[in-house]
């Protein structure tokens, strides 16, 4: 290692090329070797915590059978149109304590907060949003947010192939509606939205291929943050908008 040392120097310590770079490749071994998976412990939650998810857990209970005592398991509202596109957006509740609620959630699609999806209104629809009321802001979109919503946001749930993702698929090109919805006369994403605006008869296996949209908070945050569970008609956010959730997302969008 003589031919390292540097003349009229101050004296240093010889260094082992060799000796370096194995040490840098059993770190890198190290790193990404996988590790073991611990055993998944039951998580200790405070006798606070507890009662605190029960209470919230009894009040949607209540919440539901008052207002379906009221109005009915089907409710007949005069400015809910049926057989028409609706865009729903779970804006609330990251943790759902109530099951039927968390079970009317996932049948709409909305397993997340901060998801959104694109559903044909009918009683059956209109009677799951009405139990997930306080946690959905829901509308009638036009072609500006569907057409944005699948530029920006759209995942597919299945490959061009026909299988089965494990993870969401991006849509990027035209060759991917071609192979999943060609069957259906859809060539590009236009004929996409135009499928999913006019609900045509090939909706529901649309629909089927696409995962629900993450999307972001809106721009400049909620007008009331605190009130966010209140329905619209009394001066909060959640409920139906109708054609006024166009101006929401195009904050979001």
């Amino acid at each position: 290692m003589e031919k390292y040392a540097v003349s009229n120097k101050l004296p240093s310590e010889e260094v082992s090329v060799l000796t370096h770079r194995r040490s840098r490749l059993s770190q890198l071994a190290k790193r990404t070797e996988p590790k073991p998976k611990g055993k998944k412990g039951n998580k200790f939650l405070k006798v606070n915590t507890v009662v605190a998810h029960a209470r919230t857990a009894d009040r949607d209970a209540r919440r539901i059978k008052r207002n379906f005592l009221r109005r009915g398991v089907l409710p007949v509202v005069a400015h809910v149109k049926e057989n028409e596109l609706a865009l729903v957006l779970r804006h609330r509740g990251r943790r759902i304590h109530n099951k039927d609620v968390l079970r009317a959630l996932v049948q709409l699609g909305l397993q997340f907060e901060m998801s959104a999806t694109l559903i044909r209104t009918t009683p059956e629809v209109i009677a799951l949003l009405k139990l997930v009321e306080p946690f959905v802001i829901w509308g009638y979109p036009n072609i500006v947010t569907v057409r944005e919503l699948l530029f920006k946001y759209v995942r597919l749930r299945y490959t061009p192939s026909g299988e089965k993702a494990r993870k969401p698929v991006p849509l990027t090109t035209n060759k991917q509606v071609e192979d999943l919805f060609g069957a259906y006369g859809m060539l590009c994403v236009d004929d996409l939205v135009h499928e999913i605006m006019t609900v045509g008869p090939h909706f529901d296996a649309v629909r089927e291929q696409l995962r629900s949209f993450l999307v972001r908070r809106p721009g400049g945050g909620w007008k009331n943050p605190n009130q966010k569970g209140k329905l619209r008609s009394i001066g909060g956010e959640a409920g139906f908008r109708g054609e006024a959730i166009n101006s929401l997302f195009r904050k979001i969008l």
